[in-house]
């Protein structure tokens, strides 16, 4: 059974300090050097363990786990090992939603997610059939039919990533021999003289950053849905978590120093098109069930203003600085 581990807890001060030009680039190294050495470890103990056939991994929104999952994939591939990656985003389904008192659509419960199907296509991937998984376009939030097929031989892995993937029902019956299970999930906190962000806001910062640039959405439309998001996680969360075998966190030291300021300035311009009576409807709220453009935009703009004062404390500096390979990437990227 997981349980978090690692945590990382860093001060402005010490983000100050890592400012400069010997002290950054280290600074960023040895941040992803960990981070790696945190997968290294899990790909040996597959790679050494010629049973395992599967790895189920899980994790609350923008933990990083298609970079991980791709990651993972790869280090496997380097042993000589054929992997293969499955998201379960790729299955969703918005036919039957439910709703929070709001009016918010869940997007996040499994059954969101088309388990016949997936469960149905992990077995025979599993089984060495050829299988052809399907497509999610997030910005157009439709389930397109995909071009990449998968076939695995005999001494392949398959790597399955999603909210969901610790759920016995992604999972299946395999034999614990045959399977490794993660949890990830960045575990840290920001501090200035008091605590700035917690591991719950620092994936808040990079969905805002992440849904801007890849899903057509604004901030304050992410923080508006937000309130789902937590909710619907505090369901399943113990229950990965404690499934695992591993937890992974994928707080980076010096990410605050690239999330924060994007989110500022996504922010800014945000609430600058609301003072402009410019701030389109949230996409999250076209599938509600009550007629309105958020489920609560006062409550919404109350913790936006909030955020800005205390992201306004953090250093900031050029994105160019992320390493290709980072995490970060799924975030921050065009």
């Amino acid at each position: 059974m997981a349980q978090l581990q690692d945590r990382l807890d860093i001060t402005v001060e010490e983000l100050e300090e890592s400012l400069g030009a010997s002290k950054l680039p280290r600074f960023i190294e040895k941040s992803e050097e960990l981070f790696l050495s945190r997968i290294d470890r899990i790909v040996e103990d597959i790679v050494n363990n010629p049973e395992k056939r599967a790895v189920f991994v899980s994790g609350p929104t923008s933990s990083g786990k298609t970079t991980f999952t791709m990651r993972l994939t790869a280090g496997i591939e380097k042993t000589g090992r054929k992997a293969f990656f499955l998201s379960l985003d790729d299955y969703y389904t918005t036919k039957e939603l439910t709703y929070d008192s709001e009016g918010r659509p869940d997007y996040e419960t499994i059954e969101s997610l088309d388990i016949d199907r997936a469960s149905l296509e992990i077995k025979k991937i599993l089984n060495h059939e050829k299988v052809k998984p399907p497509f999610f376009n997030f910005k157009t939030r439709m389930v397109e039919e995909g071009t990449r097929e998968i076939e695995l031989p005999e001494n392949g892995i398959l790597v399955v990533e999603g909210l969901h993937g610790l759920n016995p029902r992604i999972s299946g019956n395999l034999p614990d021999n045959q399977v490794c299970k993660v949890f990830i999930m960045p575990y840290g906190t920001v501090f200035a003289d008091t605590r700035i962000m917690d591991a719950r806001q620092i994936r808040l910062l990079r969905r805002i950053v992440r849904d801007n640039r890849h899903r057509n959405s604004h901030a304050i439309t992410t923080i508006d849905y937000w309130p789902m998001i937590e909710n619907s996680e505090d369901l399943y969360y113990k229950e990965y978590l404690s499934a695992a075998d591993y937890h992974v966190n994928s707080f980076l030291a010096y990410e605050s120093l690239i999330i924060a300021p994007m989110a500022l300035k996504d922010l800014s311009e945000a609430l600058s098109m609301l003072d402009e009576g410019k701030l389109p409807p949230s996409i999250f709220m076209e599938s509600s069930n009550m007629d309105k453009d958020y489920a609560n935009l006062e409550e919404a703009l109350e913790k936006a203003r909030k955020l800005v004062k205390d992201l306004e404390m953090i250093p900031v500096i050029d994105p160019g600085h992320v390493p290709d390979n980072s995490i970060l990437n799924e975030f921050i990227s065009s």
